[in-house]
């Protein structure tokens, strides 16, 4: 269901909604982004259940006006300091193109939504409360979460600054192996891993801050998305991925443990967990991703749809694999026999051309430069 700011009810539908989606569930959308490589795939994801789709964006979303898939780009500053003004804003602009329902791309918009939801009278979709969020979305809060819950969680350190951290290094106040990453930053970006022998040339380029330094811990990565209302799980998958590889799996002890997290903060929306299966098999909690991640669209791709929200899944995505063009390209390469799955992920890529072959030419490392440039100089998500 919706989430409607004037009615007063967390979950509602307005009768021209609810007679379209009763009947189809075809959409006007509107779908908020700030920058383009995890908004792209909330696109796609969007664009299966809509009948158009247009980007309210800030200037780094604007590559995404480049796919097929976008009906139109229109630009928008994500400021919610005056969340009355904030909300008309918004409102007028899903007025002008007749949509529906409001989709937040990524954490900022999503923040945006949650503080200027009571002053909103378009139909949303279902986001979580500001405070949810903002516990989930930041690793240094989302760490003191984890404690709090006593959910396993590597240990971390945060240094307001890079001459804090080598002076912590050079007194070996800092174990080692270790991971870096920034506090508010996704997609791998600033992430990487030190030793001994790296640790000072990696903390000499560091140029964000503040950095948060984690315990590495051995063992394989594997990551479970969800779809939640109030806490309850509808929607969940559980996979790893490996060089463009994919493969759904159920995984008890993970599902358990994300599903404490998102139950403890009553989380509404979609959501998905990084997490690392040491070698004794306990399942570590490394990062939270509150909003459509990277892989969504597999996800829809290999049969589950996380942008559906009308109704829960009924089945799990279970003993699946499936890989994507690059890894595809390499198995035939390896006279490895595809599966029909792979040919509809080679599909989905090429129902959008342009942006497939920008994609495939190196470019979506381009379009992510000049958005880490920005956050890195001001601190801020939104142009």
């Amino acid at each position: 269901m919706f989430q409607h700011g004037t009615t007063g009810a967390r979950y509602g539908l307005c009768k021209h909604s609810l007679i379209r989606a009763s009947l189809e569930f075809r959409l006007r959308s509107l779908l908020l982004a700030t920058n383009f490589s995890s908004q792209y795939r909330a696109l796609r994801c969007l664009a299966a259940l809509s009948d158009e789709v247009s980007v309210l964006g800030s200037r780094y979303a604007r590559s995404l006006a480049l796919s097929r898939y976008c009906r139109r780009f229109i630009p928008f500053e994500f400021d919610s300091a005056d969340p009355p003004s904030a909300a008309a804003r918004l409102d007028k602009a899903a007025h002008e193109i007749a949509a529906e329902v409001v989709v937040p791309g990524d954490l900022p918009t999503a923040l945006f939504l949650a503080r200027i939801r009571p002053h909103l009278s378009t139909s949303t979709f279902p986001v979580g409360e500001t405070a949810a969020l903002e516990a989930l979305g930041t690793k240094d809060r989302f760490m003191e979460l984890c404690r709090r819950l006593g959910v396993p969680h590597p240990a971390g350190q945060v240094f307001e600054s890079p001459e804090a951290l080598r002076e912590a290094f050079l007194r070996r106040q800092i174990a080692l192996p270790a991971m870096l990453k920034p506090l508010n930053l996704a997609g791998g970006i600033g992430v990487q891993r030190i030793d001994r022998e790296s640790a000072e040339q990696a903390i000499g380029q560091i140029s964000y801050a503040p950095i948060l330094v984690q315990q590495f811990v051995e063992g394989t990565d594997r990551c479970i998305s969800l779809f939640c209302r109030n806490g309850e799980i509808l929607k969940q998958a559980v996979y790893e991925h490996s060089d463009g590889e994919f493969r759904f799996l159920p995984d008890p002890e993970l599902e358990r443990v994300a599903g404490e997290i998102v139950s403890a903060l009553k989380f509404t929306g979609v959501i998905g967990f990084d997490a690392r299966i040491g070698l004794d098999g306990t399942v570590w909690i490394i990062e939270c991703n509150p909003r459509f991640t990277f892989n969504m669209d597999v996800a829809m791709v290999a049969g589950m749809n996380f942008a559906d929200w009308k109704e829960p899944a009924t089945e799990k995505l279970w003993s699946l694999n499936i890989r994507i063009p690059d890894a595809l390209l390499r198995a035939v390469l390896k006279l490895q026999r595809p599966h029909a799955v792979d040919f509809r992920m080679l599909v989905h890529w090429l129902k959008d051309p342009l942006v497939f072959a920008l994609v495939a030419l190196g470019y979506q490392q381009r379009w992510r430069l000049p958005f880490f440039e920005h956050v890195m100089t001001t601190g801020k998500c939104a142009a």
